[in-house]
């Protein structure tokens, strides 16, 4: 079953749930929900040859209950969300110009960066290896880190003993990735017009050198520490 979700892009400031709008057909952002995968699709608004943004596992009764629209002190919507588990959700976000998506794309890449840095710190191991992974084909983005503790890497190296570069791979390792919000960062960066600026590589760029920084000074580090990063595919 399909549903559309009308949502006008101009509208008194203030935030207002989906039954308390008044929709314009002729200007209005359409969500369209597939119950087949709970998917949400849009075409971004605002940009020449907007491409589609699509979300996925977001339920029906989710967008029902908690769908916020949010507009602006000049009534341009500015974004929407939904509510899950306690947590807002970014569906979508207006940016005035180029200068305003880099500055809020930026500040979340340093606020990620630090969620992840947190989670890092939890680990009481020594670790070995410190991997940094992204991934963007323009629907899928992905950006997460990898440790390797210090047993994980012996163990390694008495299994492959004739191998000299093992425990420079990620996948080698058992332990699970650690992400920051990757769902955010792909409206964040889809939401803004990237034939103009590179927005993903930007925020990349910006989590590499906050965790390459300070993330070697949180942790239990062998003497053969190594922190590598790569883009995969």
């Amino acid at each position: 079953m399909e549903n559309i979700y009308s949502i006008p892009v101009k509208f008194k400031e203030g935030t207002y749930g989906i039954n308390e709008l008044i929709v314009d057909d002729e200007n209005a952002l359409k969500l369209n929900y597939s119950d087949y995968g709970d998917i949400v699709t849009y075409d971004v608004p605002d940009i020449e040859d907007g491409g589609e943004v699509r979300l996925y596992g977001i339920p029906k009764d989710v967008l029902d209950l908690t769908l916020k629209a949010a507009y602006d002190t000049n009534g341009h919507l500015k974004t929407l969300t939904i509510s899950r588990n306690g947590k807002e959700e970014l569906l979508y976000i207006y940016y005035e110009n180029e200068e305003d998506a880099q500055k809020e794309i930026e500040k979340f890449a340093h606020e990620n960066a630090n969620n992840i840095l947190d989670k890092i710190g939890m680990c009481k191991d020594v670790v070995s290896r410190l991997f940094i992974e992204y991934f963007n084909d323009g629907e899928y983005m992905d950006f997460h880190v990898k440790i390797g503790t210090e047993a994980e890497k012996a163990a390694l190296q008495k299994q492959y003993s004739e191998d000299e570069d093992i425990g420079d791979s990620c996948g080698d390792y058992p332990s699970e990735m650690i992400c920051g919000d990757n769902d955010r960062l792909k409206v964040m960066v889809s939401c803004a017009d990237n034939d103009e600026f590179d927005y993903f590589q930007r925020a990349v760029d910006i989590m590499v050198q906050l965790i390459e920084e300070k993330a070697p000074h949180i942790l239990k580090k062998t003497d053969d520490f190594k922190l590598l990063c790569e883009e995969y595919d």
